[in-house]
């Protein structure tokens, strides 16, 4: 998702050389002479996009009388580089109807509506591209666009923005403030009687310009343009950023010296020393070149790291943020910071003493064009970042921050409706910082909804840490102040209620304030207990799920998970002496088979019922050589006197082998089938065979990769219990219950 064209208005004060115009012309008009009016219009409509004269572009592009897709989408491009959103957003709302629109027609639409402040339609589009662009990941940040942008305007903080009284209706923006005086970007004409004009949007070129600041109202005046020549030449100049120490400043211009090999001058960083009172010739930084464009830069509180924008390859999007080291007397090679860009456009840090660094982009759900975001410098990265909402941000380009040492004003540059010009600057102040805390608020309930107060809550980071114990006020809530990112833990108790807790997760992406509700149920008088073991070591088992199923209403009374103990405790409500009870219960934890009882029990006195004192509550481990009929308790799979059909009750048991086995899709099973030893060893071991081959062949229907289960019949070979019917010796008659031991199927683990 990358806007090229917030690129080329912010970034990219791009010029061509006369011969490289020359030439396209005679192309052109070579092209042109076999050509029809419509192919002109259309050719010379797009050679003037790609000189970047967008004025021009337009009105002959318009002249185009059938339009299709393509035509459309220059003109899009030419709108919205000149302004003009309304226009630029007709050209995506006919391009979107058409059948041979592009997925990015829509994206491209969903911006150009966000610049129009039609957020539920861009929402719309969003889903749309979304659908046809799966694979596009950088679309999470966009969704539920409405949500976030009330989210954003919420963050807690009173900002009063102001549109500077000194703006003209030409370009102004990015402010910097150094030794009392502010220092700023614009193509307001100067008083020379020649005053160059850039083509893209027939403003002057870019200069930097200087005002004196009264210390006691902060009143500009004595507003110039900076004399030195060295710094304004005839080209792109600007903006400006000083190192903490004062005495160099890095400065964006157009390289003068070198172009691409398309005749593009890229936008160059370059730096100048403090000679004295004077500035000395910038020079260009090291990691400069003449095929991408570095600039907009800004510098650590230490002066150590220096963080700019550029479009140099290797990146994630369009422009992306760098950073670079002081290491040896050089800059070290650029450094992408991963963390915060987007496949967008990512430009325009700022990094404040205090630690918070301010950038704007384009490629996160906004209120439109380039929005203001604010993170935090810790741990050598930029995390909490957020959008800065409104008022800061606007449905178009908000950009260029400066903050003074109070962390609570400064300035910051947009183009939104209502100034005075293209791109204006703008005063602000806050009633207080920028703060990266969170607040975890635990909001306090009993089963009815009624609030709790004096609920004791006690806290725990992820590793277990106490973070000590909280109290629910006369509003039922409880607050906790964290600067930290992870998982906290908590669990509330009060006087004849079931303890009760939760979690609630903290990420950089979290809002200043994360609610979670804590719900006590009230002891009624009888508790269920349920406490599952492994079964092998008679451990207990935490995390295990544990699915109750009331079979008196037949409705689900939840899912729970066991503590570090094995245990869950759940009241039993709307009960009396000597009323009945009964429950399905399935447990499920990963590793471990899964196994279903169903509990029943008469409720003789108050108390506890603890079910593993009447049923076995205890997991398999998933091992090699399991076999599944005895670790789920599967009843006897029972077929028709010397038949092999699978009948109905033994295809319910057999589903449950399914159900395992798609659980674990990897598990390999050998289905083993076994007879008594009545009739002879060859016809049981023919009648074993089918029945396992009948067997495998349902499981193998219901499962994915058939291969992993495959059929044995082993007839009367594997006798468990001594009860053969041959041999040497006259046999004894044995039970028909004996007999029934040695009938069986086993479904053994060969693989996991």
């Amino acid at each position: 998702m990358i806007c090229y064209l917030t690129t080329m208005r912010k970034l990219s004060h791009l010029d061509t050389s006369n011969m490289k115009r020359t030439i396209l012309f005679a192309v052109s008009c070579f092209v042109i002479s076999w050509v029809t009016a419509q192919e002109k219009n259309e050719i010379i409509g797009t050679g003037q996009l790609n000189d970047f004269d967008y004025f021009a572009s337009v009105s002959t592009l318009e002249k185009v009388k059938d339009k299709d897709a393509g035509v459309l989408r220059k003109l899009a491009v030419g709108y919205d580089m000149i302004g003009n959103y309304a226009n630029a957003e007709a050209c995506y709302a006919a391009i979107c109807k058409r059948a041979d629109r592009i997925p990015d027609d829509h994206l491209q639409y969903a911006r150009m509506l966000m610049k129009n402040q039609k957020y539920t339609e861009a929402e719309a589009q969003l889903r749309i591209y979304s659908e046809l662009n799966p694979k596009d990941s950088e679309m999470d940040r966009f969704k539920l666009l409405n949500e976030s942008l009330t989210k954003f305007s919420t963050q807690g903080v009173a900002i009063k923005v102001q549109n500077a009284p000194f703006n003209t209706e030409q370009e102004d923006f990015g402010p910097a403030i150094h030794n009392g005086k502010l220092y700023f970007t614009s193509s307001r004409r100067k008083s020379e009687a020649v005053n160059r004009t850039w083509l893209g949007n027939r403003l002057s070129f870019l200069d930097l310009y200087t005002a004196d600041i009264n210390p006691s109202d902060n009143n500009i005046s004595n507003i110039q343009a900076i004399k030195n020549k060295k710094v304004n030449k005839k080209y792109h100049e600007g903006p400006v950023a000083f190192s903490p120490d004062g005495k160099q400043a890095f400065i964006t211009r157009n390289n003068y010296t070198e172009k691409a090999v398309d005749g593009t001058r890229h936008f160059s960083l370059f730096v100048s020393n403090l000679e004295g009172a004077t500035w000395s010739e910038p020079v260009p930084i090291v990691f400069n070149s003449t095929d991408y464009s570095v600039g907009h830069a800004t510098l650590s509180p230490d002066g150590k790291t220096l963080f700019f924008a550029s479009d140099m390859p290797g990146g994630k999007g369009g422009v992306d943020i760098y950073r670079s080291k002081w290491q040896d007397g050089n800059w070290s090679v650029p450094e992408n910071m991963a963390s915060i860009n987007t496949s967008g456009d990512e430009m325009f840090p700022f990094f404040h003493e205090s630690g918070v660094f301010f950038f704007s982009s384009d490629g996160y759900a906004g209120y439109g064009g380039l929005d203001i975001f604010v993170g935090q410098y810790k741990d050598d990265d930029i995390k909490q970042t957020r959008n800065v909402g409104a008022p800061f941000n606007s449905s178009g380009d908000d950009f260029s921050v400066w903050m003074n040492k109070d962390a609570k004003s400064g300035m910051f540059s947009s183009n939104r409706a209502g100034g005075k010009g293209n791109d204006d600057l703008y005063t602000y102040t806050m009633d207080k910082p920028f703060t990266f805390s969170r607040i975890i608020k635990i909001t306090v309930k009993d089963e009815k909804g009624n609030k709790l107060t004096g609920v004791q809550i006690n806290l725990k980071d992820a590793s277990g840490k106490d973070l000590g114990t909280l109290t629910s006020d006369e509003n039922a809530e409880a607050k906790y102040e964290t600067p930290e990112t992870g998982s906290f833990n908590f669990a509330g108790s009060k006087k004849d209620y079931f303890e009760a807790g939760g979690s609630v997760a903290v990420t950089d992406e979290s809002p200043e304030m994360l609610v979670a509700e804590l719900v006590l149920e009230k002891d009624p008088g009888f508790m269920l207990l349920v406490q599952v073991l492994d079964k092998k070591s008679s451990a207990a088992l935490d995390s295990v799920k544990v699915t109750l199923i009331n079979n008196m209403t037949g409705k689900e009374e939840g899912v729970f998970y066991t503590n570090k103990d094995g245990q869950i405790k759940r009241p039993i409500y709307d009960k009396k002496l000597n009323d009945r009870v009964s429950y399905n219960i399935r447990l499920e934890k990963k590793g471990y088979l899964p196994k279903g009882t169903t509990y029943n029990k008469e409720l003789t006195a108050p108390g506890v019922y603890d079910v593993s004192k009447d049923l076995p509550l205890k997991l398999e481990k998933m091992e090699v050589g399991t076999d599944l009929a005895k670790a789920i308790d599967l009843k006897p799979i029972y077929f028709d006197l010397a038949k092999y059909n699978i009948r109905p009750d033994a295809a319910l048991e057999l589903d449950k082998i399914v159900a395992i086995m798609n659980e674990f899709p990897t598990m390999v099973v050998e289905l083993g089938s076994h007879t008594d030893c009545r009739g002879t060893a060859a016809k049981n071991l023919e009648l074993s065979q089918k029945r396992a081959d009948a067997s495998a062949e349902y499981i193998k229907a219901r499962i994915k990769d058939p291969w992993r289960i495959s059929g044995k019949g082993y007839g009367e070979s594997k006798i468990i219990n001594g009860c053969t019917c041959e041999g040497p010796k006259k046999q004894p008659k044995y039970t028909e219950a004996q007999h029934a031991v040695n009938r069986r199927t086993e479904f053994l683990v060969v693989k996991i």
